[in-house]
This record gives C-alpha cells, structure tokens and sequence, in this order.
C-alpha cells in the first residue's frame, strides 16, 4: 500500500468511538463518518472555531487558525475541520464542542379536528378486484401479494387506500393498524408524531436533533456540500432520513407498533429543508438573492421505498408545499395549526427558530417574511455561545444590589456556554440594570465588579471559572452584545416591515401566536424589553409549540386540513426582507435599543430613565 493511499484508525473520546480513514481525511471528516457530534456552525470552513478538538495521541497536520491561541497549540487543541490525519490518534472532544444532548420542543397545542385521512381500510373480495383497479391502481408488491391470496382461495382481503393518489398502499388478510407518521424536519432539529389514524390521535412524539449539523449549521453551508460535493445532495437526503428513522425506531418500539403498519407519512420543513429531503437540486434558492426565487406552491408525493424511510415500503410521502424561498411547509404548517387562516381579524404569527418566519394575515390574505436572525440565537458568532443542550444558560437574572448574574442551566448541568434565550435575558437584564447603555455599550466605570477589561475589549463575566463546566470564565463581551442586537433588530423590522405594509399598528393587533422551540423557551418580556419583539399592549399572546409538527398532524389527519395548507401556500405572498426599500431604515432602528417609539409606544420613552449602576451606599 502506497503511503499516499495508506489508512490510519481514530479514536474518539469521550464516545469510544473508533473509524478507520485513509490518510489525509479531517478529523471533521472522520467524526461525520462514524456519527460524532462535532459542532461545525460554518460547515467545516474554519470561520466558526466551533469544532475545537484536542489531540491527544498521534501525529496531525493542522493549518494555523487565529481562533486557536499558541498556549491553547501547547496543549493539542486544534480545529477538526483544518487539521488532517497522518497516523493513528487519540481525538478528544471538549464538551462545549459536542453537539450534546439536546432538548427539543415537540409538543404542540393543536385545534379540534374531524379525522377524514387521505388513506383507509377496505374490505373487498377477490371477485370485485377488477372493480376496485378501475378506480385504484395497484403496485407491483401489492399484485403479487394478491396472487398469493388467490392461490390459497382467500375469500376477503383487506386494502389500504390512499384516495388522494388512487393507490392501493397494500392489502392483508386482516384488518390491521393504521398508522402514520408527521415529521417537522428544522435546520436543527428532527421532530415526529406517531399517529393512529383510524382512531384520529397522537400516540407519542420524540425528537432529535437534524444529522445534517455535522455538514453546517446554516442553512447556506448545507446547500453549497450539495452542490459542490459528488453526490452531496444524495448525502445530505440520507442523513436526515436517517435521523427521522433513528426517531421512529424509538416511538414504534414505545408505543409497540410495528412499522409495517405505518401507511402514511407527512412532512413539514422550510424551503432548504424540503428541497434537500426531496432531492431537488437547492441552487435556485440561492442562484441571486437580488430577484425572487421562483418555488413551487405545490406540495410533493413521494414513496418511502424510494428514499428509505423505515416504514411500510410502500406507504406515501406528503410534503406540504411552501409558498416561497424562505417560507416552507414550516411556516404554511404554523398557519393552519394557529388557526390564523380561519381568523376574521388581521392577526400575527411569529416562529423564532434558526430563521425567524413572521406571518401577518386573515382568512383572506396572509403576508410573510423571514429575518436570517437565527446564528447568534443558536450560538454563532458569540463567545460562549451554545444550542440548547444540557448545561446551557437558558435563563438569567442579575442581582440590582450585587450585579451578579443568577442563572439556570438545561438539565441542572454545571455551564459549559449560554443558549439563545439566555443570551436575550442577559441582554435585557443588563439594559434594565443600567450596566449597558442604549447602543449596547457597557457603563465602564459604573463600578461593577463584573465588568472588566477583556482580549475583545470590555465583558461582563456572567460565570466564574470555578463554577463553569469548562473550567473556564463564561463572559458576554461587547462584540457578542452588538451580534446579539444585530439578531433581534432583523427579527422586529421584519415586523415592522409587515405592520407598514398593510397600514397597521401596534394597536391593531390583537392576536399573536407564538410558534417554534425557541418562542416556546423565550420570555417574552425580556424579547420586548430589547426590541426584538414590539409591544403589542392590547394582543392576547397563544403558544402554538412546534406548528410545523401540528401542520404534518393535522394535514395527515384531515383531507380538509391538506386543502387548506395548499390554499394557504397559494395565497400567502412572500416579502423578501434584503429586498425591501424599507428594510434598512427599520434594522437600523433597532441598534438603538429598544428601537422606534411607534413599535414600543411607552417602553421606550420608559427605559430612558434607566440610570448607570452604581454599587450601593
């Protein structure tokens, strides 16, 4: 074997998870390959630092990155994306690098619904088959199964039907379960509800987080692997149906059924998402972000033998049609779950996730934008920033008298970073706290003994080393505080944008629902407080939890719910928010926190009289 050619193992702590690669493939490479979680927010570029490893046995060759100190080179870190293999390693991951143990939201409060599916059971005899494939047409599975039947001289025989498509799924000698599956396929997580459908209720949900992380975790990341790898798009399509089986296994085994059973599969996911479990080719989404993406506003039918769901081989596959380049089958899936389609009044629906959908409509127009607010929300571009696992700072109040910061953690885990809703709460409990000023800026000599002077200039420590899981001071600095307003000011002026355009205050609303994992977890009066959702005084607020999970269980449940998700996704006209001549006067307004007068009618004039701490007499 040449020693170009020649094959070195990896091992991984702390998983014990061993591979064998052929010399010069990344230790990023390598932990894809056998199912390592390593954070990799830019995709493996070497623009996030995210994927930080330590070497800790072997010989490696690395390219220099200034996001890696020299003290920190002393040690064995290195980035898993830039450094190859040159013989057999020890490759240890740090816990604030893992992706972790995530935690998920997969509940959903979903409307009252008259179960009519697309597929049902029938009971026929072999004498009458020609009459049911005069309306229905058969497989190649299922003919064969019938010929059997007629060997043995079955009298009866039990079809599934999808009426919807004029199949027969399959037929049985018994009437047996019937199940199916909704799916919620996020750019970061994989939810999915196992339903019976002839008895029209959820049996159970589970989650996990997307497999496709570890190829990017933006969306634009993912689409450039399928575009510019052989085979990427294949890859890509695979992972993810990957993890939707890894799910499905759990439930079935839960719930004892077996998935043979499952019949029918519906799917939700935004535009990127649905393209790549599709299998189309994604480069129109991001041919030119100056002119509209010209998308279908047609759902897809798919069989799951084709792509490898674990499920009945010949069950459908109904992917909810998106209405736009940023607005999928997620967002048409949060309308028809909120009910915003049937509403008589103008109302507002806000799904904050990796991307922030903003629907303003009624049951005769809808209105839609999306703001790409979601990296810093999801730990890009912040010091310790992490997604919402297991020891992540996902709520925060700091003490008036001290200035320290008192938190909780996901699962009660010692700190290893700050998730989205921690990193809002810390936001706004540092404006109202006087220790920033309006523009994010820290009082620097307001005599906190929190505050100090950083490598990035000034931070506020929020956890001390000795208490962190990392060993190491968790800090929010000045840069992190600028990219987390950058994030919240896209979020509001998508609103703004929507309120403008159709001649509606903040008055006029008087319904919001809130939608996605990240709503569900966010305190709203600290949203408000910094500007990034408007105050909307006189609005009932609703908690939809995971509406595009709601959409794939009520679109599988109901034909009538399927018409309207298509009505929706045809109706519903997509605002591109770069696009916008007013996008830039409204983002900029938010870097003035809280933002403009007209979207926090007393909160704003209120929080100028926040004075610059001062330690107590």
């Amino acid at each position: 074997m040449s020693e170009e050619g020649s094959k070195h193992i990896v091992h991984f702590l702390p998983h014990n998870v061993s591979t064998e690669v052929v010399k010069g493939t990344t230790i990023l490479e390598a932990a894809i390959r056998c199912g390592v979680g390593i954070r990799s927010v830019c995709g493996g570029k070497g623009l996030c630092g995210k994927c930080r490893v330590i070497v800790r046995r072997g010989r490696v060759e690395t390219r220099k990155s200034d996001l890696i100190k020299p003290e920190e080179v002393a040690k064995g870190y290195a980035l898993a994306c830039l450094t190859r293999i040159v013989e057999n390693v020890v490759i240890e991951v740090p816990i604030e690098s893992q992706i972790g143990r995530p935690k998920l939201q997969s509940s959903v409060a979903l409307p009252s619904v008259r179960p009519r599916s697309l597929v049902r059971w029938e009971a026929f005899s072999l004498h009458d088959i020609n009459n049911v494939f005069s309306k229905y047409s058969p497989g190649t599975s299922v003919l064969e199964k019938l010929s059997e039947f007629m060997k043995r001289d079955v009298q009866k025989v039990f079809a599934i039907l999808n009426d919807a498509r004029r199949r027969v799924v399959d037929v049985s000698e018994d009437e047996k379960g019937l199940y199916g599956l909704a799916v919620d396929i996020g750019t970061t997580k994989v939810a999915v509800a196992l339903v019976d459908i002839a008895k029209g209720r959820v049996l159970d949900t589970a989650s996990e987080f997307n497999k496709q992380l570890m190829y990017g975790e933006d969306i634009i990341s993912r689409i450039r692997f399928a575009l510019d790898r052989k085979d990427g798009l294949k890859e890509l399509q695979k992972v993810v149906v990957d993890t939707i089986n890894t799910v499905v296994d759990v439930l079935c085994k839960r719930c004892k059924v077996s998935r043979e059973d499952v019949y029918m599969v519906t799917v939700a996911g935004n535009t990127a998402m649905t393209y790549l479990f599709v299998g189309l080719n994604p480069y129109p989404l991001i041919k030119s972000f100056k002119e509209r993406a010209d998308v279908p506003r047609t759902p897809y039918w798919l069989e799951t033998r084709d792509i490898g769901l674990n499920v009945n081989r010949n069950a459908d596959v109904y992917v909810l049609p998106c209405a736009g380049r940023f607005l999928g089958g997620d967002v048409v899936g949060d309308v028809i779950t909120s009910g915003l389609n049937f509403s008589k009044e103008p109302a507002l629906l806000i799904d904050i996730g990796t991307n922030t959908e903003v629907v303003i409509g009624c049951k005769d127009w809808f209105l839609g934008t999306t703001a790409p607010a979601g990296p810093a929300f999801e730990g890009w571009g912040l010091t310790h920033g992490v997604r919402a696992v297991a020891g992540a700072v996902e709520s925060i109040v700091i003490d008036p008298k001290t200035c320290k910061a008192i938190y909780r953690t996901i699962d009660n885990a010692k700190p290893i970073g700050i998730c989205g809703s921690g990193y809002i709460d810390l936001l706004a409990q540092l404006f109202v706290n006087g220790l920033i000023d309006i523009f994010g800026k820290f009082y620097k000599d307001c005599g906190c003994s929190y505050i100090r002077k950083g490598e990035k200039g000034y931070e506020y420590v929020v956890i001390p080393a000795e208490d962190s899981g990392t060993g190491k001071d968790i800090v929010v600095t000045e840069e992190d505080l600028y990219n987390i307003i950058d994030s919240k000011s896209s979020v509001c002026s998508a609103i703004a944008i929507l309120l403008k355009k159709m001649l509606i205050t903040v008055y006029d609303v008087k319904r919001v629902y809130v939608c996605g994992a990240f709503g569900n977890y966010l305190n709203l009066n600290s949203a408000m407080t910094i500007g990034m959702i408007p105050e909307f005084t006189g609005a009932k607020i609703e908690y939809i939890g995971n509406g595009s999970l709601g959409g794939a269980i009520l679109t599988l449940l109901s034909e009538d719910y399927r018409a309207e998700a298509e009505r929706v996704a045809k109706l519903l006209a997509p605002v591109e928010l770069m696009l916008d001549p007013d996008f830039m006067e409204e983002y900029q307004a938010g870097f003035m926190l809280p933002g403009k007068r007209e979207l926090f009618p007393t909160w704003r004039d209120a929080s100028r009289g926040i004075k610059p701490w001062r330690p107590p007499s």
